[in-house]
């Protein structure tokens, strides 16, 4: 077992996310000291610890900051688990007491909560980091060693390529899932779910999603999902403009089977 590459954590934010850092902490470190923050719990509970990790959703992690900033020392590593990043990092940069790294497990459940937490959710999964240049290295390469710990592939990235690719692998699906589902069961009702086979399953997993989270998501990431989400009526509409013909059909699934062969083997 590897020392841990900090002493005492503090995790903001009792959900999936932040209950399973602190499982996986458990299962890696299980001597490190670790305060959980939920809703109602001071903040001052955070003094002391040399890592803070803002596990709320992406607009009350930017709020937390002002919050945190006067429980933390210049040695405190502040990262947060969002999916988006502009918004905060740009937030944090207005921070120069905050020694702020932005962080990104792409891990998660189809449904949120602390009940769903798991102390392997991050093993093998990309973990993105977007540092800004005046972070110190060994802050970097810590929180580098402290992902590595808990199962998580450390990536490191602007701000913007992270929104920019994660906007398309990750967020639209998720839009995409949810709309399909509510399409599919306004259309179909109680009964026509009873015979949905297995593929209904598998392309709507994630439309069981909270949708809090979700809207500050698209807050944070509007440019990126709105020019994706126009991509992707036009595709439908070729779809539904060319059925007699089939030739968007031809199209649109010979491209998608390309992709996805490339998708797995990507796993």
């Amino acid at each position: 077992m590897t020392e841990p590459p900090f002493s005492r954590l503090a995790i903001v934010g009792a959900g999936l996310i932040g209950t399973s850092i602190r499982q996986a902490v458990a299962r890696a470190w299980p001597a490190l000291a670790v305060t959980m923050v939920d809703h109602g719990d001071p903040i001052s509970a955070i003094a002391g610890a040399d890592l803070v990790v803002l596990a709320a959703p992406v607009r009350a992690n930017i709020a937390l900051l002002d919050a945190i900033e006067p429980h933390l020392t210049p040695a405190t590593v502040v990262t947060d688990t969002g999916s988006t990043k502009r918004a905060i990092c740009a937030a944090a940069a207005g921070h120069a007491a905050i020694d702020f790294i932005g962080g990104h497990p792409m891990a998660g459940a189809a449904r949120g909560g602390a009940a769903s937490a798991r102390a392997d959710l991050f093993d093998g999964r990309p973990w993105i980091l977007t540092p800004r240049p005046a972070n110190h290295s060994d802050a970097v390469a810590r929180l580098d060693a402290f992902v590595t710990g808990i199962g998580g592939v450390p990536h490191v990235m602007t701000p913007e390529l992270h929104d920019r690719f994660v906007g398309v692998v990750s967020h639209l699906p998720q839009l995409t899932s949810s709309a399909l589902m509510h399409v599919v069961g306004k259309l179909a009702g109680d009964a026509g779910l009873e015979i949905a086979g297995a593929g209904l399953t598998d392309t709507t997993r994630l439309a069981a999603s909270p949708a809090g989270i979700w809207k500050d998501i698209a807050a944070t990431n509007e440019d990126v999902l709105r020019e994706a989400l126009d991509q992707l009526i036009r595709t439908l509409g070729d779809l539904r403009d060319s059925l007699e013909t089939g030739e968007g059909i031809d199209a649109v699934f010979t491209s998608a089977c390309r992709w996805r062969t490339t998708l797995d083997r990507s796993r």
